[in-house]
């Protein structure tokens, strides 16, 4: 209340008290069905994608949260699952049918061994066969052979090939005794696929002759055939035909034929029954031997 006084004129003013209202709201209390749902939703909001990936979570559909996309699963490669190795080798052990100075039977022993990929073959094997007549020796030979071809260009194939090869023999009941052979050059490939493979190979390089009619070295070519070819499951077909003349006398000349046919017994793992034929022809036999040489073996393998 306020008087004031305006000379004789009394104004009486009265101010307006003014009320102000605090309404203090309570805090809520929640309920135990509000406590449940609470906890309901947190959990569906946090587990809502990884439980179903497929359905949109309340997070996704309440708060219009972009759905996680699921991150593939890393696929982890079996140890113990190991690649198919590209080498295959085998022991043999069997019977023998020659043709020499006469006819007879005997043992054979080989082992064999060969690499091959997309790109080249590396093949090598031993042989041994002997054979007896009434206590006399009629055959004691032992052959060792080494074969190496590869793409020219490895980067784009293409059908040329370079070789290089490598032989030796002994053969007690043959004037020669012992041989060695040494060939480079290049091939062809008619075929290379997982079925058949076939080459055709010229090339140069030298024979060696302990003694006999041509003891030494003698510079010679080579013209020759290769086939690997495997018709059906279980049965693989090998084949190889060389014409080796000298080169100062072609007249003078070798020639190598062999064949081998593997049939893999299915009721036992790993062994198999080979059949092989080897026939060498020598233009210029040594004294006392043999245009021909024929050996026919037969028996069993075990590959590894």
């Amino acid at each position: 209340m306020m008087w004031k006084s305006r000379g004789e004129r009394h104004v009486y003013r009265t101010a307006t008290p003014q009320v102000v209202f605090s309404v203090t709201q309570p805090e809520p209390t929640m309920t135990k069905p509000d406590t449940v749902a609470a906890a309901l939703f947190l959990a569906l909001t946090i587990t809502g994608t990884a439980v179903a990936s497929t359905l949109p979570s309340v997070a996704e559909l309440v708060l219009d949260i972009p759905a996680l996309q699921d991150e593939p699963p890393v696929e982890i490669a079996d140890a113990g699952e190991d690649e198919k190795s590209p080498w295959t080798s085998s022991i043999g052990l069997g019977l023998t049918a020659s043709r020499t100075d006469s006819n007879t039977t005997g043992l054979n022993f080989s082992f064999t061994t060969s690499r091959k990929d997309e790109l080249s073959t590396w093949a090598s094997s031993v042989k041994y066969i002997y054979n007896s007549d009434d206590s006399q020796v009629q055959d004691n030979f032992l052959v060792a052979q080494t074969d190496y071809d590869q793409l020219i260009a490895p980067d784009d194939p293409t059908p040329w090939s370079w070789f290089a090869n490598g032989s030796y023999q002994f053969n007690q009941t043959e004037s020669y005794r012992q041989r060695g052979k040494g060939f480079g050059g290049a091939g062809y490939s008619f075929s290379r696929t997982a079925e058949l493979r076939w080459s055709g190979r010229g090339g140069l390089g030298s024979t060696w002759n302990e003694r006999g009619s041509e003891r030494g070295w003698t510079t010679r070519a080579q013209f020759s055939t290769i086939a690997d070819w495997n018709p059906t499951d279980g049965i693989k077909i090998e084949g190889s035909v060389g014409f080796e003349p000298a080169l100062d006398d072609f007249r003078n000349y070798l020639v190598v034929l062999e064949m081998k046919i593997n049939v893999a017994l299915k009721s036992m793992d790993d062994l198999s029954v080979y059949m092989t034929i080897r026939d060498e022809y020598d233009s210029r036999p040594g004294s006392g031997d043999e245009y021909n040489q024929i050996w026919l073996t037969l028996g069993f393998a075990y590959g590894f």
